[in-house]
């Protein structure tokens, strides 16, 4: 199928099961209060599962181009509520990325006589990024706790749960989009991770919208997981 033609097949199928996430929330009235940073994460979750949903397909690079304007609007959003390091990591790190999968899988695609078999890193590799992992995760909390008051009046073990469950979601997703570039299935392992470590911040913080949508994005990540271990040849 056109590359084009999915892109759009797929954009309509984020756009219904978006639709349906906000009938679910309607239905079990779940109050959200529709404003900027409510919209932009709206236009985020749409383009964001357009994003996954291409990219079940590794020779399929237009999802990036989905994952770049769903990283702008999440961007956008962390910046109307003041969340200025996030929209750095948006801005300056996931765009980059992203950009940098498109060229690379566009390049692979148009490689002669090239098939796609996904691998997980050497062994040695996986330790080396799993201690990149943990070093964001330290560099985080240590940042949450000097420079970022909101979590100055919880208590010791609340504010330890909390720095800590961000500190994962910000090192997975950065390892996630970095990995993506190169095709490799511990990709889909930090994607896991991240989506998993969002849902526990949403309980923390009472989200419902977040949980339910991070249980969705968890689903699609580990479909895509199981798409990419079926291509796979030892």
């Amino acid at each position: 199928m056109n590359f084009t033609v999915t892109a759009i097949k797929n954009l309509c199928i984020s756009v219904f099961l978006t639709a349906a996430l906000m009938l679910a929330m309607f239905l079990f009235k779940v109050e959200i209060e529709f404003n900027n940073a409510v919209i932009f994460s709206i236009l985020a979750t749409i383009s964001g599962v357009t994003y996954l949903l291409i990219i079940r397909d590794p020779k399929n690079y237009t999802g990036f181009y989905f994952g770049i304007i769903s990283s702008a609007c999440l961007g956008i959003q962390f910046a109307i509520l003041k969340s200025f390091d996030l929209t750095f990591l948006y801005y300056f790190i996931f765009i980059p990325f992203q950009y940098a999968a498109i060229v690379n899988w566009r390049k692979s695609k148009n490689a002669e006589n090239q098939v796609f078999n996904p691998q997980f890193l050497p062994f040695g590799r996986q330790i080396f990024f799993f201690s990149i992992f943990v070093l964001i995760v330290v560099l985080d909390y240590v940042f949450a706790s000097f420079c970022l008051p909101n979590f100055k009046n919880e208590p010791f073990f609340g504010q330890f749960l909390i720095k800590t469950v961000f500190a994962i979601m910000i090192s997975s997703s950065i390892l996630a989009n970095y990995l993506m570039i190169g095709k490799k299935l511990d990709t889909w392992l930090y994607w896991l991770l991240y989506s998993a470590s969002a849902i526990v911040s949403a309980v923390i913080i009472n989200n419902h919208f977040n949980l339910l949508l991070f249980i969705f994005f968890l689903i699609i990540n580990a479909l895509s997981f199981v798409s990419w271990l079926k291509i796979r040849k030892n």
